[in-house]
């Protein structure tokens, strides 16, 4: 709610005249009114641990104008953090800082486990779109009956479906003094009663169609290494060795010039991606990889 007490996360879009202009697309526009559209690569483009779906271009431009103007503007709360614009992982890590227990949990397969029945209840319940709004909008943010990792409108769609079952979760964290934020489908708590915060979850899991394994659980505390989501936590934020290390791997294997044309570029971004995620964390060490991964682009391009 905002000051005014108007709820932040409605639409409110009923009809196609005001979709297609929020959109920037006449309501005529095929987008709009197609009722079956087969919008991804038959084939995801890294099929490694997690299936990463290949949204075609013109179906990817949607998703981003949908993204851009419809769920970028949403006022999420203050407790989620990933795939947020303007947050990092800093805003992830920062409120946990100091805690003498952290637990974080992992959400089993969360992105394909989210069906097109939920996605449709965010238009529609949540987000205050009409049916037939809903629907053109679920058919364009989902694929194969599920919610596709790696379109532009995933991330923000499922920290709203999480947020639209974790009301037990967040009234047992306030009443408890536990700290709760959440990165996609990682939920972190710290504090002295986190603990007591697992069946809670679990439950409320469960109830919203996932499962919280065992494994995907983990109990952390002071005096011992403490991680969390790829950061260890101390007195302030610090990079893991490893990965680190994996940066400074990965410049060396660009120098020696042994990755297949197409799939260059593609590396050079993940590159990029590494080092800003350590500047925010550790600008010295960054400085070093950046000044190394400028000298393996030179001897690349040459």
């Amino acid at each position: 709610m905002n000051r005014n007490g108007r709820n932040q996360l409605r639409l409110n879009i009923g009809s196609l005249d005001v979709l297609g202009y929020a959109l920037g697309l006449s309501p005529e526009d095929p987008f709009i009114k197609i009722s079956n559209p087969a919008p991804f690569a038959a084939d995801p483009i890294e099929p490694k641990q997690r299936k990463i779906d290949n949204p075609i271009l013109i179906t990817k431009e949607i998703q981003k104008r949908i993204n851009r103007s419809l769920l970028r503007p949403l006022h999420l709360p203050g407790h989620i953090c990933g795939g947020v614009k303007g947050k990092t992982l800093l805003d992830n890590i920062i409120p946990h800082l100091n805690a003498r227990v952290i637990v974080t949990a992992d959400i089993k397969g969360f992105f394909p486990s989210i069906t097109t029945f939920q996605v449709y209840a965010i238009w529609s319940r949540l987000l205050g779109c009409s049916p037939e709004i809903a629907a053109i909008l679920t058919r364009l943010t989902t694929f194969e009956r599920r919610l596709p990792q790696g379109a532009p409108t995933s991330s923000t769609l499922a920290n709203l479906i999480l947020f639209s079952f974790d009301q037990p979760i967040r009234s047992f964290c306030a009443q408890h003094g536990i700290t709760y934020t959440t990165w996609v489908d990682d939920l972190i708590f710290s504090g002295a009663e986190s603990r007591s915060v697992i069946n809670v979850a679990v439950a409320a899991l469960r109830e919203g169609g996932f499962s919280l394994p065992h494994k995907k659980l983990k109990i952390m505390t002071a005096g011992k290494r403490m991680r969390v989501t790829g950061v260890l936590l101390g007195k302030k934020p610090g990079v893991i060795r490893r990965y680190a290390r994996d940066t400074r791997a990965g410049i060396y294997r660009l120098t020696k010039g042994d990755l297949a044309e197409p799939k260059v570029d593609r590396y050079v971004k993940s590159i990029r991606g590494r080092i800003a995620h350590i500047n925010r964390l550790n600008p010295n060490v960054a400085r070093s990889l950046d000044h190394q991964f400028q000298l393996a682009l030179k001897r690349a391009v040459s």
